[in-house]
């Protein structure tokens, strides 16, 4: 067992030798399967050019050994070149022309018609190692050295002595089963390679598949990381704009209105200057968390800048959305923060958006609705 084992082995590598590194799957296959047909051939023919010299058969024997020699030259010229093209038309011819040469040399059909049987595997091998118009002309000059076998036949069974009767049934015997051999070898190192390209196509497809989930979160967490504001954690002044723009080409095709909330935290300034911006930034995070506190999930907040954001209410009338600006100012003013001996209020501006607005023109409109909130005593909301 250790010694096929081996044999194997070896036959691997010198398939693996055969190929290169930038060759598909199907062009490794049949690369390295046409390179061990190859090998085991020019050992056969090794082996039968030396059982037809030990029989008396010289010349037939000389045929099978000049082709182990021709082929295994053309097996180290292609390694050295990887010229696949012509090591393959170099190991069709041979495996074609061998059979009918020594089919001739033992006296014709009579003697060795199962030698030439094995010319018939060209047209088959061609349809495997090159495509279907390769093996329809290497079945035309089959069927033609076939016809020129039948012609001269008479002429070769008159000069030729054949082999004794009991030399060509052990002959016939070991065609059959060496042929058989090989061939089980063959399809078995070609299944084996089917299934290890099988295997790499299906691993090197989990891996694009892993890398596509991959870059897809990675895409998915840099373009959050991108529309995030890094202190609150809400939407920032980019995603905002998106948004916006996202509701008015909404609003406009489907007729759904919607309101947009500013808000702005009061004397947020003599915040920082007495507590500092460390204390400032916890100031606008609590004020974050009570404006998501109070939203529904369909509603979107951002940070438009400094303490100042902005809520888009989908589908919200603007009494509906001045009742939830109020409810934000209560709760905020209610909010107890530590380290202050004071409530944080803040002033609210609310409107409601029409098909004719534009991004800008709601931005402005809901900006002067906080302004009038500002100016009118602040801590409170106004409808523009």
């Amino acid at each position: 067992m250790s010694f096929f084992h081996s044999g194997y082995e070896w036959l691997s590598r010198m398939a693996a030798r055969a190929t290169h590194a930038n060759d598909s799957a199907e062009e490794k296959t049949r690369k390295s399967v046409l390179t061990i047909v190859a090998v085991i051939i020019a050992v056969l023919a090794v082996f039968w050019g030396s059982a037809y010299v030990w029989l008396g058969k010289p010349l037939s024997g000389a045929i099978p050994l000049a082709y182990a020699i021709i082929s295994f030259v053309s097996i180290g010229y292609y390694f050295f070149t990887k010229r696949f093209a012509f090591f393959r038309f170099s190991q069709l011819l041979l495996i074609f022309l061998l059979p009918f040469f020594l089919m001739w040399s033992l006296g014709g059909f009579a003697h060795s018609s199962v030698v030439m049987v094995w010319a018939f595997f060209t047209p088959l091998a061609a349809m495997m190692f090159a495509d279907v118009a390769h093996a329809a002309k290497w079945l035309v000059a089959f069927v033609f050295f076939t016809i020129l076998s039948a012609v001269i036949d008479p002429n070769l069974a008159k000069a030729i002595i054949p082999m004794n009767e009991t030399a060509i049934r052990v002959f016939f015997v070991l065609n059959i089963g060496v042929g058989f051999a090989a061939i089980f070898l063959v399809l078995n190192f070609f299944v084996r390679q089917r299934e290890q390209a099988h295997q790499a196509a299906l691993l090197t497809k989990d891996d694009l598949e892993r890398s596509n989930r991959q870059l897809q979160e990675n895409e998915a967490t840099i373009r959050q990381l991108m529309l995030t504001d890094d202190l609150t954690g809400v939407a920032n002044r980019r995603h905002l704009d998106e948004r916006l723009q996202f509701e008015l080409e909404r609003m406009q095709r489907y007729g759904r209105g919607f309101s947009v909330i500013m808000a702005d935290l009061d004397h947020f300034k003599q915040v920082n200057d007495t507590y500092g911006h460390i204390k400032g930034d916890e100031v606008i995070v609590t004020f974050a968390d009570v404006l998501k506190s109070e939203l529904r999930s369909a509603d979107f907040v951002a940070r438009f800048g400094g303490e100042e954001f902005i809520v888009i209410l989908p589908e919200t009338a603007e009494t509906a959305a001045q009742l939830l600006a109020d409810r934000v100012r209560a709760s905020m003013q209610a909010k107890k923060i530590k380290g202050f001996p004071h409530s944080v209020t803040a002033s609210f501006g609310v409107t409601g958006v029409k098909k004719e607005d534009s991004l800008e023109g709601v931005v402005q409109r809901v900006d002067r609705a906080l302004y009038q909130a500002k100016e009118s005593g602040r801590n409170q909301v106004v409808v523009v």
